[in-house]
């Protein structure tokens, strides 16, 4: 009889898509270990549950409503959820009673220990995907892909008998990434200049850092004018000015919309200039030499932490962010510097994590 995932996770214009394409990732193992997964959603503007069902995965809606917006006691990412854990706890009940759950994973900010507890009775393990280490959970199983986390940070947030499983060494990748490694790491040992950019800047870019990141590529004085790519989503709610604005320039560009083969693109990329959120992994699978510009809070322990590593050059959102880019662009440049960052992302993460962390779910149920 198959195993019974359940996974409880969203995407929309502001929380983005990085929780369900990670868990995406991690799905795509489970079912090729013969389980049988299903995704719990809630309906938000830019949610990825068509995308899903095209991976022929089963997905439930959950009703998107807002009744929290305006409650100022709320934190930013319970306002997320649109409503009270325990209203959202309820209705998910609603879908999985009298169903034999083995295992419900949440990836979630909006949800806590609050949320878990009252699902603990109809599953018989309950695992999280989180990075914010910030609350408790009552979980038997917790991963934490950020490079660089640290056990103690976790020891007061779960169960004694919870199994943490840390750092990048478990980053949910999609199995492409893995694949392409090899040929990735011999073509960055086989460079010969900055020819091909990659621009990613996560589901939204809601700031346009898109087109800064262009103009400082115009700034520069190239001997041969690389070549752009740049990735949105159908989501993105820049995506037509950006689209408008590339007849501007005299490089080429290329603009690429809701995606499906991220790794080959980032293979064919000599650099990658992009946001910290899971695509820093996908990045460092390919040792590929990256400008991570920090877009949210919860990107910050991600981009020192890699640039500690040597892995990126990290950089913030502000009135010089434009300068700084074409500076950081001017430093990888130099044979030595971009071979060594190089390097030093390959060492970051393989991309197993989804295959590792699969066979760590078959032994706990």
């Amino acid at each position: 009889m198959k195993k019974i995932v359940f996974i409880r996770t969203d995407a929309s214009k502001k929380i983005g898509n990085g929780h369900v394409m990670r868990c995406l990732s991690l799905a795509e193992e489970l079912r090729d270990l013969g389980m049988k997964v299903v995704f719990i959603t809630r309906e938000y503007p830019g949610n990825l549950n068509k995308q899903i069902k095209k991976m022929h995965f089963d997905v439930i809606s959950l009703l998107s409503h807002n009744k929290l917006l305006d409650n100022q006691s709320i934190s930013e990412y319970g306002q997320w959820l649109g409503v009270s854990q325990e209203i959202d706890a309820e209705e998910t009940i609603q879908i999985v009673n009298n169903i034999e759950i083995n295992l419900l994973i949440i990836d979630h900010y909006a949800l806590d220990e609050t949320w878990e507890k009252k699902l603990r009775p109809y599953t018989e393990k309950i695992m999280v995907i989180d990075d914010l280490e910030n609350r408790s959970h009552d979980c038997d199983l917790l991963l934490d892909q950020t490079f660089g986390r640290e056990e103690f940070k976790y020891k007061k947030l779960v169960p004694n008998y919870c199994d943490l499983l840390l750092g990048s060494s478990y980053s949910l990748l999609r199995k492409s990434f893995y694949k392409l490694r090899i040929q990735a790491i011999q073509k960055r040992r086989d460079n010969n200049g900055i020819n091909n950019i990659l621009i990613s800047m996560g589901g939204i870019d809601e700031n346009n850092i898109t087109s800064k990141v262009l103009m400082s590529i115009s700034q520069i004085k190239w001997k041969k004018s690389p070549v752009v790519n740049i990735i949105l989503t159908a989501n993105s709610p820049h995506k037509d000015k950006i689209i408008n604005s590339i007849k501007k320039y005299d490089f080429e560009i290329n603009i690429f919309v809701d995606v499906n083969n991220m790794a080959e693109l980032m293979l064919h990329s000599d650099i990658a200039i992009g946001g910290g959120g899971t695509t820093s992994w996908e990045r460092c699978a390919l040792a590929l030499p990256t400008i991570l510009i920090i877009l949210a809070e919860n990107q910050k322990t991600i981009g020192k932490n890699l640039a500690s590593a040597g892995a990126v050059i990290t950089l913030y959102r502000n009135n010089k962010i434009i300068k700084n880019i074409r500076q950081a662009i001017t430093v990888m440049m130099k044979k030595n510097i971009y071979m060594e960052m190089s390097k030093n992302a390959s060492i970051v993460c393989d991309g197993r994590g989804a295959k590792i962390t699969s066979d760590k779910i078959i032994a706990l149920i």
